[in-house]
């Protein structure tokens, strides 16, 4: 049996390998992540992190048109039930939160840094794009950049049980 020799790589050759590698890893994974286009998860919440909704649950939200009504009594909506819970639900590019056990806001999913609109944190009473890390407190406003505009508040009324979002 012959035994076959490969040539070493060259400098030029390894560094160029290596140096794709790198790149793809350091580039190309998040890229994957934040263009996947994933609709799975329609409603996050209420957890902090922006990820997930304690099982998925969408009943109890119903989108008509420019309005998004949310059922408080449902699983979907029970989190704007107590201060400081909140939803982003996707598909009306809607984020809600309950200011203070009282009071619930809701503003535009999409921030005014770029468009992103892919996954939102919420902590400390701040709500944090995942895209590029802009604040916006619980009235919408810029606390940290690179956002310089704070987001659309959209009209929330509540009526017994049902909260009903205008945008």
């Amino acid at each position: 049996m012959k035994k076959i020799e490969k040539e070493p790589y060259s400098r030029k050759e390894f560094l160029r390998t290596a140096g794709s590698a790198a790149l793809f890893s350091a580039l190309g994974i998040p890229f994957i992540t934040s263009c996947d286009g994933s609709t799975t998860d329609a409603l996050e919440g209420p957890n902090g992190s922006g990820n997930g909704n304690a099982g998925g649950d969408t009943d109890g939200i119903t989108i008509s048109g420019n309005q998004v009504i949310i059922d408080l009594d449902s699983t979907a909506g029970a989190p704007l039930n107590s201060s400081g819970g909140w939803l982003l639900i996707r598909d009306a590019q809607v984020l809600a939160v309950n200011v203070d056990g009282t009071v619930i806001r809701a503003f535009t999913s999409v921030c005014t840094h770029q468009g992103c609109d892919t996954s939102w944190q919420f902590s400390n009473s701040l709500f944090t794009c995942s895209c590029h890390g802009s604040q916006f407190n619980t009235s919408g406003g810029v606390v940290r950049g690179p956002a310089a505009q704070d987001l659309e508040e959209f009209n929330v009324s509540k009526d017994n049980s049902n909260v009903t979002i205008t945008k």
